[in-house]
């Protein structure tokens, strides 16, 4: 890191924080200018070492120069990773669509752990074909192998049972960029699993909920690794969901979750932030439109 102290800081202040940071361990090279001291820090530097320095006297600035994470940074990896399989392509030029499905039995796409999938007879003609969508998301820790004809993937960050080497890491509503990033590292060098950033949005302290676009941006930066938009988490409600998924897709992220309703068609959703089959195959239409305008 660089630490950068005030103008015309006492020469006191300097040699307090060099013996400092060399007590804790730390290389320090000092460059004195007419006005200003900056000190060049080498060694194991994190976050709360910068949050100790920042306190200092004298200090104006503490600046990491290190990336936190390796296997997920675009040093590491250059070209944008595909995540590919019977679930689709997530990465790559066209954005991919995943349907959480909300209908009888299906309690918000499993949100309640102990809930098996619906049972294939009993999931509606349209989702034989699977269109438009490209796979089936579950939040539950019991996750079936498709809904349809959609293979389904799971959210939930410890499913008992992971069909497919996919996980998705969430962004907490208090993390930067490199705080997810950070995440998804640990991931990656503990297993296997092919890792997709999810965004779920930042949060007030109301409940609502904000679509964090410069994190996607920060994220897309300085990882390979794509990132998919949570919609009816951030949406909240169906009428904001086009909104939220739209604007996901034009800053850049690889793809999104639409929450629709499979149940018989005479009955309404009892999960916020459910859009219609009518809807849902709309919506995702015309975001297949704004990936395309988007990435050529």
């Amino acid at each position: 890191m660089i630490v950068v102290m005030e103008p015309n800081a006492p020469e006191s202040a300097v040699e307090s924080t060099v013996a400092f940071l060399v007590q804790s361990g730390f290389d320090v090279h000092r460059s004195s200018g007419q006005n200003r001291t900056i000190l060049g820090v080498v060694g194991d530097v994190t976050r709360d070492d910068m949050a100790v320095v920042r306190e200092l006297p004298g200090v104006a600035e503490v600046v990491r120069i290190t990336e936190p994470f390796r296997l997920a940074s675009r040093r590491f990896r250059k070209e944008p990773t595909i995540v590919e399989g019977p679930w689709g392509r997530i990465g790559g030029s066209d954005p991919w669509i995943a349907l959480e499905p909300i209908g009888d039995g299906t309690l918000a796409g499993g949100r309640d752990t102990e809930l098996d999938a619906p049972a294939g007879t009993d999931t509606p003609y349209r989702l034989a074909a699977g269109r438009p969508y490209d796979a089936a998301v579950w939040r539950g820790r019991i996750t079936p192998d498709s809904v349809g004809a959609l293979t389904c993937l799971s959210l939930h960050p410890q499913v008992m049972d992971r069909h497919w080497p996919v996980q998705f890491v969430e962004r907490s509503p208090s993390w930067g960029a490199n705080s997810w990033i950070g995440a998804a590292e640990k991931v990656l060098e503990r297993n296997d699993s092919q890792v997709v950033l999810l965004e779920a949005g930042g949060e007030y302290p109301n409940g609502a909920r904000t679509l964090e676009i410069a994190a996607i941006a920060r994220a897309k930066l300085n990882t390979h690794l794509p990132i998919v938009v949570d919609v009816p988490t951030i949406a909240q409600r169906a009428k904001y969901c086009a909104a939220v998924a739209g604007a996901a897709i034009g800053s850049g992220a690889d793809g999104v979750i639409l929450r629709v309703w499979v149940g018989p068609e005479s009955a309404r959703a009892r999960v916020p932030a459910t859009l219609t089959w009518t809807q849902g195959v709309e919506l995702a239409e015309r975001l297949r439109t704004i990936g395309a305008a988007v990435r050529r």
